[in-house]
């Protein structure tokens, strides 16, 4: 999907006729160099956490919607005190939202540039590289990070605030840039 903003880039005639590495398409109307590519407005880290936030937004209500239908509840009373307590197939459920986050991710990423909350926010993921559309495989890498990002204290996620190129280090392990896309 292309944004008009991005025809701002300017490209050589030769850059123009060449693919992408790894195949894919351009995150915009013309392919960038490497060069141009480092160029691109950079989003910072409260832009991307607001976008995080959405996308969070969004997987609660996955998650709710999935806790209604398979879990049941269970109230009991023990001298006077109630317990409320949930059961069903828990595990079977994390994992299933683990596999929907994951494909939502994966191909968001590498089809549209950006998850539906970092399109809210106007921003989009590319590859670091060439400026373009990330590869399915490249996609998941990042994803994967995201876990890693956020086991250390969300350590990960917080390091693109200080980073020069503003990467946390999802991007870094994925080789991604998340830019400005409006």
């Amino acid at each position: 999907m292309a944004d008009s903003s991005w025809s701002q880039v300017p490209v050589s005639a030769s850059a123009a006729t060449q693919p992408p590495p790894g195949g894919g398409s351009y995150a915009f109307d013309s392919p960038a160099s490497a060069a141009q590519a480092s160029a691109l407005p950079l989003a910072g880290f409260w832009i991307r956490f607001v976008g995080l936030v959405v996308d969070g937004i969004l997987f609660y209500v996955v998650n709710l919607i999935l806790s209604t239908v398979f879990l049941s509840t269970a109230t009991t009373t023990v001298d006077g005190l109630t317990i409320t307590t949930r059961t069903g197939p828990t595990g079977l459920i994390e994992l299933v939202l683990l596999l929907l986050e994951l494909a939502y991710c994966t191909w968001f990423w590498s089809n549209q540039g950006a998850t539906l909350g970092q399109m809210v926010v106007g921003i989009k993921v590319v590859d670091a590289e060439s400026g373009g559309m990330l590869r399915p495989s490249q996609a998941v890498i990042r994803y994967f990070g995201y876990i890693i990002s956020g086991i250390p204290i969300l350590l990960g996620f917080i390091w693109a605030a200080f980073d020069p190129k503003k990467q946390g280090w999802m991007d870094k392990i994925a080789g991604t840039l998340v830019v400005k896309a409006r």
